[in-house]
């Protein structure tokens, strides 16, 4: 009896410790489709803010920490023009560089490819670098075409149930100086749902408000297949100021090793998730 209640403890903990290494590597090429000048809008639709309490933003840390370092090495984008600065010296010295700059905010443009450290753990969820990619084919085929990548970037992640996975934050593309007093509009082409409210994350009352092209949350779940769940807003800047954004949700089983594609009026996706060490 001791014997069987030991082989099942070391089952037990043998099938933990192989399912709690499941890793997963995902690549992920978001592009703007070209305009369809017959694509029929509805601006009557609102809907909430993309919200998830557990989702993980790496990106903005990461050109955050990046934008940091370009100030301290004199970036443009930081110095300071003053009269004191130019009697003194003709090359105007960068800005304070420290916490209270809003560095995301220097940005015009987010990196297509977010320039991370190449890492090879299994330690928790971290970006891929950019020779880590493998959809170079994929992007030059779309850049030919015409189409515009604006998110070109993958992340290693633990294979983990609904309830437990996170949800990982992207954000993307141009930077879309909102006034306070301007009314977004919002489309549903088709199957396009869009909200009216930022997410908290970018909400400072000292700035005005940013938005970028993309923005949104990106979830893998694993039961017995892989599930994919993309949450995003799509928003461009008319000629008239006001603020346009339009909704992309989808649902889907995938297998890994296969390459998916996504499709919607705003924008396309590509997606491959591949196994990791198992």
């Amino acid at each position: 009896m001791l014997l069987k209640k030991s082989l099942f403890v070391l089952c037990c903990l043998f099938s933990s410790t192989v399912f709690a290494e499941r890793w997963f590597e995902v690549e992920v090429l978001i592009f703007k489709q070209l305009p369809a000048p017959y694509l029929q809008e509805d601006f009557s639709l609102k809907h909430k803010a993309i919200e998830d309490t557990n989702a993980l933003d790496l990106l903005t840390p990461l050109y955050t920490e990046q934008a940091m370092q370009a100030c301290i090495d004199g970036d443009i984008r930081f110095q300071k023009h003053s009269f004191t600065d130019s009697l003194v010296n003709s090359n105007p010295q960068s800005g304070v560089c420290n916490d209270t700059t809003n560095y995301i905010q220097s940005y015009n443009e987010l990196p297509v490819t977010p320039k991370a450290p190449a890492q090879n753990n299994m330690q928790q969820t971290y970006l891929l670098a950019p020779e880590q990619l493998q959809f170079k084919t994929q992007y030059r085929e779309l850049d030919s075409k015409g189409f515009t990548p604006i998110l070109h970037t993958g992340w290693r992640f633990e294979g983990a149930s609904e309830s437990r996975a996170q949800s990982m934050h992207l954000i993307a593309g141009q930077h879309i100086e909102n006034d306070v007093n301007n009314v977004p509009a919002y489309s549903n082409p088709d199957f396009v749902s869009v909200f009216n409210s930022q997410p908290a994350l970018f909400i400072d009352p000292d700035q005005p408000k940013i938005d970028w092209e993309l923005d949104g949350l990106f979830k893998i779940h694993l039961r017995h297949y892989l599930y994919i769940t993309a949450d995003f807003d799509i928003s461009q800047k008319l000629e008239n100021g006001e603020i346009e954004s339009a909704r992309f949700s989808q649902f889907r089983r995938v297998i890994s090793g296969d390459v998916h594609y996504f499709d919607h009026p705003r924008m396309g996706m590509i997606v491959q998730i591949r196994k990791f060490k198992h």
